[in-house]
């Protein structure tokens, strides 16, 4: 083969190497701006002093949570309407993937709604649940309460 009949096979080499970068940085931007916009949430650090957010108050009965032990949570959330008799508390863990962990909270006779909380056990010391507290009916209007959990052995 003489050197011209190579030019053309270089050229789809080089423009297919240039497109293969391009989009290996686009994709990296995206992971980025993903991770950014997951870290901008304001979560409501929860314990037994009251965290306020989106006009509703959380407190658990303890500061410190431990894997496997029962922890009350309640909930004060004026704003919704009188027949959500349920709220769903989700949690995924922050450094470690720990499945989901749904929780039904219910409604109590002064209004609140409250649930018995038992986080799984986990091979690290410690380690952060967030996730968010909405009502179980989903009402898009509502918006839903971002919570961040501390768990230690």
């Amino acid at each position: 083969m003489n050197k011209s009949s190579w030019k053309p096979i270089a050229n789809l080499l080089f423009i297919v190497a240039v497109g293969w970068g391009g989009y290996q940085v686009s994709e990296i931007g995206k992971n980025k701006t993903e991770k950014q916009q997951q870290q901008q949430i304001d979560y409501c650090q929860l314990s037994t002093q009251v965290c306020e957010q989106n006009n509703a108050s959380v407190t658990l009965a303890t500061d410190i949570i431990n894997p496997m032990q029962n922890t009350e949570i309640n909930v004060q959330w004026p704003d919704l309407p009188a027949e959500t008799d349920h709220l769903i508390l989700t949690l995924e863990g922050h450094e470690m993937m720990m499945g989901v962990y749904q929780l039904q909270l219910s409604r109590t006779a002064s209004g609140g709604f409250s649930g018995d909380l038992t986080l799984p056990f986990c091979t690290s010391d410690e380690m952060t649940w967030q996730g968010n507290i909405k009502p179980l009916s989903d009402q898009e209007e509502i918006a839903p309460i971002n919570v961040s959990i501390r768990m230690v052995k």
